[in-house]
């Protein structure tokens, strides 16, 4: 009796001390989505923080588009829900698109701009909801952009017929998701969140959900809350 209650104190501790991420990433999912789902899927979670990452499908999916205004107001809106709670918010900038297996899927001249000005039009929107409801930024679609990121047929880190037999170019490969994971974690790092029993919800869509991934939707895979969860608690049993 008496070990049984020590081993039950230690899983619980061993729990406690340990940081928790959930994987809330749905396939196809917009702001109005996040919307419907924000109560359930992150606010009954409890988190410490939310790690917010959304508009590739408001933006890019032809048949989800809305305009920046809508995404804009929608954003906002799950930002406010979140602070209401309590809970802390850092907001991700979506990453940038390979076009040319975009409009293998996508009629091209539902497009305005192309696809990446689209996308970095977003990021922008994406930085002033961070500074009107002073939440954090991690602007992702620049760590992409920097390293000249999607590269067609050539890159490691999109999905695309050269490295996985696919015609992706949205969603990232193993690698693609360790990358987005490690920039999350050194942001995490340098501002103080890496601490014992920290709760996060990684909430958002397929690319959170980590598709094209193995163990898709789960903390145990490929994806990149998987990755974030393996190095926030490494980090962390190093302490």
């Amino acid at each position: 009796m008496r070990y049984t209650f020590l081993f039950a104190l230690f899983i619980f501790i061993s729990v406690e001390n340990h940081a928790q991420v959930i994987n809330a990433g749905i396939g196809g999912n917009t702001t109005s989505d996040l919307l419907k789902r924000i109560e359930k899927d992150v606010i009954k979670q409890h988190p410490d923080l939310t790690i917010l990452m959304v508009g590739t499908n408001d933006m890019l999916n032809s048949r989800k588009m809305i305009s920046y205004q809508k995404y804009s107001d929608n954003l906002n809106l799950i930002v406010k829900k979140l602070k209401a709670e309590g809970i802390e918010v850092l907001l991700m900038s979506p990453p940038p698109v390979d076009s040319s297996y975009l409009f293998m899927r996508h009629d091209k001249t539902l497009y305005k701009l192309a696809p990446n000005k689209i996308m970095a039009s977003v990021s922008l929107i994406v930085e002033k909801i961070t500074s009107i409801n002073d939440v954090l930024f991690l602007n992702l679609f620049d760590k992409f952009i920097v390293l000249n990121l999607p590269k067609h047929n050539e890159d490691l880190f999109f999905r695309n017929a050269k490295n996985s037999g696919v015609k992706d170019g949205v969603h990232p490969t193993t690698l693609g998701y360790h990358f987005i994971a490690e920039n999350v974690f050194q942001f995490l790092k340098k501002n103080g969140y890496l601490k014992e029993g920290v709760k996060i919800v990684c909430f958002g869509d397929s690319i959170t959900n980590g598709a094209g991934s193995k163990g898709t939707g789960t903390v145990i895979g490929e994806n990149y809350p998987s990755f974030l969860s393996k190095m926030i608690n490494g980090y962390i049993k190093k302490q």
